[in-house]
């Protein structure tokens, strides 16, 4: 078995040790997957390659976690579905076992969790949050593989360019809308939208705040 590990520097902080990883093993099946990963371990299977990976940078791990929170208080109280991520593992396909940092499942799609250790078939969202570790595999080996399961809205996070892609399918092919300000909304949650400008804020935006505003759009103005 092969062992490749890559080492990206954190740009800007030219004095830190501590680096971006990851560690690719080739070959291994969903069974040696499954030995090898256990419950804190950050890995992935990717046609065959499992990919383990460093812990997320804070940044990355405050968008992700403000982004998951007014989301998954928005599906449900309206008793639309649950959004997960990024701990539990998504199985697109054989030899593809994904982490999205966070994904949606309608309500009627929703398993029952103790008796399931991860999510078979493609979800109804995800998103994923691009960073100089992560940025090529999350566009050039996630990205298609979501849009071959049908997975059928894709949300992708940038940070460096400020910006979120959005791939909706039509049918069998998919469009794609990019935001970098103003609104961007979910065609597979009604009613959920966010201003992309939350995600670049600094500091990010109080999620209650952001939710009532979500939801108060969506109330009628009395007579």
């Amino acid at each position: 078995m092969t062992v490749e590990v890559n080492f990206v520097p954190k740009a800007g902080r030219p004095r830190t040790a501590d680096l971006a990883y990851k560690v690719y093993l080739y070959d291994v099946t969903e069974e040696l997957f499954d030995e090898l990963a256990d419950e804190d371990t950050n890995a992935e299977l990717i046609d065959g390659v499992m990919v383990v990976h460093s812990p997320a940078s804070p940044c990355h791990d405050d968008v992700g976690g403000f982004l998951r929170s007014v989301m998954r208080v928005f599906a449900r109280k309206k008793k639309l579905g649950t959004v997960l991520g990024p701990d539990s593992l998504v199985r697109l396909a054989t030899g593809r076992k994904f982490g999205p940092d966070l994904y949606f499942l309608e309500r009627s799609r929703v398993p029952t969790w103790l008796t399931e250790k991860q999510f078979e078939g493609a979800p109804d969202l995800v998103a994923e949050i691009l960073s100089p570790s992560n940025r090529a595999e999350d566009l050039n080996d996630k990205r298609p593989a979501y849009q071959e399961a049908g997975v059928k809205e894709i949300w992708l996070i940038d940070l460096a360019a400020e910006e979120i892609l959005v791939d909706r399918r039509r049918g069998k092919r998919y469009t794609t809308t990019t935001a970098t300000r103003g609104r961007v909304s979910s065609r597979v949650i009604p009613g959920f939208w966010i201003d992309a400008a939350w995600l670049w804020a600094a500091p990010l935006p109080e999620e209650w705040d952001c939710l009532n505003r979500i939801l108060e759009s969506e109330t009628p103005p009395t007579a």
